[in-house]
């Protein structure tokens, strides 16, 4: 039943992109057949209620400049076409690369819907009765733009209180189309309420993309949303200056020029919120965007030069329809075409790829997080946390080829099904990939600039190679401890049980003979002198046995020996205590000599030159790690300190065994060791 359910909002989805889509393109196709001839006509006084239209001054003054209304009509034609195309162009691509997200296939419609209001003429469409029902359906889908602003960019209501007024300004638009006359319904509402309601809701629009850019968890967020207020606020500018300039002036060029101004600010809406959408949502751009954008900025660029161009030398030589200016008003748009298309390139690649447009600023911080990183451990994390961040993808992470097979050993946010693999070849051997999350990186780089990806995967691979040899030099280490404390334990056992065993009998034999009445008492002498050697050897070899390996950890085990470390120093003027989580498992025989000589260490240190009068030991495990917290009250370490023996050991006792050391002031008085050390090891 769910899956029915959601084929069924699927269907029902893409079936309203579809139909809002073909009624939209009618109705656009409709009003541009019919434009040029309506516009033609030109208009006088009080019919002169479209902003299109030119009035017998404005036509005059027009055809001054050696401009024909013709012409101003097959400009206006050709930028309405231009301005539909733009919303069309950013509408479809969504729908493309959005095709399973509700939120793209929305903003889709509400783009296509709403640059089709924008491209028409409502007098041509209202004189065909058969196309009044698709307009107010059209209208209803392009008027959902607030509702759509409150959400923007992040599909969130931010704060979450505007969902209040979202959710009213979308009930009134409802209200308007569905239910006209009724309580919800602005229209019937008196002008002062309808209008401050629009403006109070308008108000909060903004309010709601301030609050976002102040509280953005991202430098994509706010650049995304610095563009579209940047366009915004365009084309705003724009509406006010054609106002002012059609109530104030009745000269024709001066209202062409403002109708190229605001199709020039218009145009970059649709493509601001459509990459914003797209990053939100899928994470990739199409570099189709980047194109779209730069050659309808640069046609309705070089259509406006083309026309000042005519306007102005017609002006200068009082010549109308002159051959001689139309043909250096070509060739002089042919050698600012090349120039323009290359720079308004670099601006949008900027727009839409960011930092991905200077590929050896990506390259530059790389290698500065590298040089800032002090363990092997987080050199791939810091890589691709890099990678994902400077290309925007979702994913990415690296898999090394140890011992003849793949391991994950880095990552980067969440995984997602489209990912794309690149080998990391090293002397024509392969020893690793890397894996991002994108169809391809191609998608998420400027054309030009692709070859970014050679030099990106050379340095990730000199890094991955790095840490390779480094790992096999660990696993080594690890391996040549882990055999050596078994050594140390046979070597115990022998000592202790043989070499140790067979003394103590001799000695015990010695005992028995130098007790006996008919021995000689020179003879007792030396029995007695070769006794006292023969004790110190056993203490020597005691001494040597618990050198190799502590007693205590055999005979009690790991906690049970700490704790017995701590009572060593109950007469001590610094007392010493312990407290540790429980540790119901075996630890590697290297890992528990290691932290009871770090242990040790430490509590001597502390005991002779702290000058407190407290040492506490803290043991806690998680699902890796033991780990080991030596802190005491004294004066702390001196700033110009140099490093003895004991630290020295006990710093390689922990990074021998692939553990971490660290020693600090606290923030108040005293030291504070701490050691994080493995819980396992090869052949544990």
């Amino acid at each position: 039943m769910r899956k029915f359910f959601q084929w069924l909002s699927y269907f029902f989805s893409h079936g309203a992109w579809w139909y809002i889509t073909v009624i939209s393109v009618s109705l656009f196709l409709y009003s541009e057949t019919q434009v040029y001839d309506w516009l033609l006509k030109g208009c006088e006084g009080k019919s002169c209620t479209d902003l299109f239209l030119l009035s017998l001054g404005e036509a005059e003054r027009l055809q001054a400049y050696g401009i024909s209304m013709s012409f101003y009509s097959g400009i206006l034609v050709i930028l309405l076409f231009i301005q539909f195309l733009s919303f069309f162009a950013a509408g479809c691509l969504l729908y493309v690369y959005g095709l399973k997200d509700r939120i793209c296939l929305f903003t889709s419609m509400m783009l296509i819907a709403t640059g089709t209001l924008m491209s028409i003429s409502n007098p041509i469409i209202l004189q065909a009765p058969h196309l009044q029902s698709l307009l107010k359906v059209d209208s209803f889908v392009g008027e959902l733009y607030l509702f759509f602003f409150f959400l923007f960019p992040d599909g969130r209501f931010r704060p979450r209180w505007l969902l209040v007024p979202a959710f009213i300004g979308l009930g009134g638009n409802i209200g308007t189309y569905f239910f006209p006359g009724s309580i919800i319904d602005p229209l019937s509402w008196p002008m002062a309420a309808r209008t401050g309601t629009w403006i109070i809701l308008h108000l909060l629009v903004i309010f709601s993309q301030i609050y976002r850019y102040q509280h953005a968890e991202t430098k994509q967020l706010k650049r995304q949303i610095r563009w579209f207020a940047v366009s915004m606020s365009g084309f705003i500018l724009s509406v006010l200056a054609l106002l002012l300039s059609t109530n104030f002036s009745e000269n024709g060029l001066v209202k062409l020029f403002m109708w190229f101004v605001y199709y020039l600010a218009l145009l970059f809406m649709p493509f601001s919120i459509g990459i914003a959408i797209l990053e939100q949502r899928q994470r990739h751009l199409s570099t189709l965007f980047s194109r779209t954008i730069v050659y309808s900025f640069v046609t309705i660029v070089v259509m406006g030069v083309y026309v000042l161009i005519i306007g102005s030398l017609g002006i200068l030589f009082n010549y109308q329809n002159n051959i001689f200016i139309s043909l250096l008003a070509t060739g002089v748009v042919a050698v600012f075409f090349q120039p323009l298309r290359e720079k308004v390139q670099r601006s949008v690649n900027r727009l839409i790829y960011g930092d991905r447009d200077d590929p050896y600023k990506i390259l530059s911080s790389l290698t500065k997080r590298l040089e800032s990183t002090m363990s092997n451990a987080s050199v791939l994390p810091t890589i691709v946390e890099e990678v994902a961040k400077a290309l925007k993808l979702p994913f990415a992470a690296i898999d090394i080829k140890m011992e003849g097979q793949f391991q994950r050993v880095a990552s980067f946010g969440q995984e997602i099904r489209m990912n794309s693999e690149f080998p990391l070849t090293m002397q024509q051997e392969c020893i690793g990939t890397l894996i991002v999350g994108a169809r391809s990186l191609q998608e998420t780089l400027p054309p030009e600039k692709v070859y970014l990806l050679n030099d990106l995967l050379r340095q990730v691979t000199l890094a991955v190679q790095t840490v390779r040899i480094s790992r096999e030099l660990q696993h080594a280490r690890i391996k040549l401890v882990s055999l050596r404390e078994e050594e140390r334990q046979r070597l115990r056992r022998d000592l202790h049980d043989g070499l140790g065993a067979s003394l103590a009998s001799i000695s015990l034999k010695m005992d028995t003979l130098v007790f006996q009445n008919e021995v000689d008492q020179t003879v007792k002498n030396r029995l007695l002198e070769l006794q006292d050697n023969l004790r110190a050897a056993i203490g020597n070899i005691r001494q040597l046995v618990y050198n190799l390996r502590p007693p205590a950890l055999d005979e009690l085990g790991f906690i049970f020996a700490m704790d017995e470390l701590s009572r060593q120093y109950e007469d001590s003027t610094v007392k010493v205590f312990i407290e540790a989580d429980p540790i119901d498992f075996q630890l590697h025989a290297a890992i528990e000599v290691a932290a009871y000589r770090i242990a040790q260490e430490a509590v001597t240190n502390a005991v002779k030159h702290s000058k407190g009068s407290i040492c506490k030991i803290t043991l806690g495990t998680d699902d890796t790690h033991l780990t080991i917290l030596i802190e005491d009250d004294g004066i702390g370490l001196a700033e110009n300190r140099k490093n003895g023996i004991g630290l020295h050991s006990m710093r390689e006792r922990a990074e021998e065994v692939g553990g971490e050391f660290l020693i600090q002031n606290r923030p108040y008085n005293g030291t504070m060791i701490k050691v994080r050390l493995p819980l396992w090891m090869e052949g544990n």
